[in-house]
């Protein structure tokens, strides 16, 4: 035999087992043309009547009446809580950059000590680096102050609002992707439908481990230090 007519027969083989597949015949070896999820495929046909068992399994489930009001209590429960959690992530993310803003300007009108390092002073007269560590009085008594430069006070307290907040966005992180996460994918799962516990558990879930909500007074910096990004950069979060 050729080898034209071996490469001929072999693209033969292969178109024939590719209509074979999607005419959604067994071709009698591994399907090599049409993945699972390709409804054509034999494997694709399968899988699509094990999905409509297990619909026709929730479709049954859902006639119970108390189980179709938890079944619509937890979608509307979830979906809020979802849009939600988006929410505040967006409105921390904004006010975590006017923090940063705000720290850059503050770093930028600071003074330097003789190493060039940011420098602070406090209302007592101390004077301490970035990291809060006193400046020797020999030293501090050289340092020039500008007529801008931030206090220790006003510096520090909003690196501290920052980092709280910074915590903030973690458990709500936290929350939106694991917590929430976790019952969209048990409650979109058809394969296995949740039982009325399974929904009540969730539901309690999705209220007892929400994030405490912020108060106003909670990232509102010193009132000489003005929001870069607009006037109501750090909202109270109810």
């Amino acid at each position: 035999m050729s080898i034209d007519g071996g490469v001929g027969d072999k693209r033969q083989i292969d178109f024939d087992d590719l209509q074979r597949e999607v005419a959604g015949l067994d071709v009698g070896r591994i399907t090599r043309f049409l993945s699972e999820n390709d409804p054509r495929s034999v494997a694709g046909q399968k899988k699509k009547a094990r999905e409509q068992i297990h619909r026709n399994l929730l479709d049954q489930l859902l006639q119970d009446a108390e189980y179709k009001a938890l079944y619509v209590d937890l979608g509307d429960k979830l979906g809020a809580a979802e849009r939600g959690a988006d929410d505040m992530l967006e409105r921390i993310e904004v006010d975590l950059a006017n923090f940063a803003a705000q720290i850059a300007d503050m770093e930028n009108d600071a003074a330097r000590g003789p190493d060039g390092g940011l420098v602070f002073r406090h209302g007592d007269g101390r004077v301490v680096d970035a990291n809060g560590e006193v400046i020797a009085i020999e030293i501090a008594e050289g340092i020039m102050w500008p007529d801008d430069a931030p206090s220790a006070e006003e510096y520090f307290a909003t690196k501290q609002r920052q980092a709280d907040l910074q915590d903030r966005q973690r458990e709500w992180t936290d929350y939106r992707y694991d917590t929430l996460g976790d019952v969209r994918a048990r409650y979109d799962n058809v394969d296995d439908p949740m039982s009325k516990d399974d929904m009540r558990d969730a539901l309690d879930a999705i209220e007892a481990a929400k994030p405490t909500s912020l108060l106003s007074s909670d990232l509102t910096t010193s009132q000489t230090v003005a929001p870069v990004m607009s006037a109501n950069a750090f909202p109270s979060f109810n």
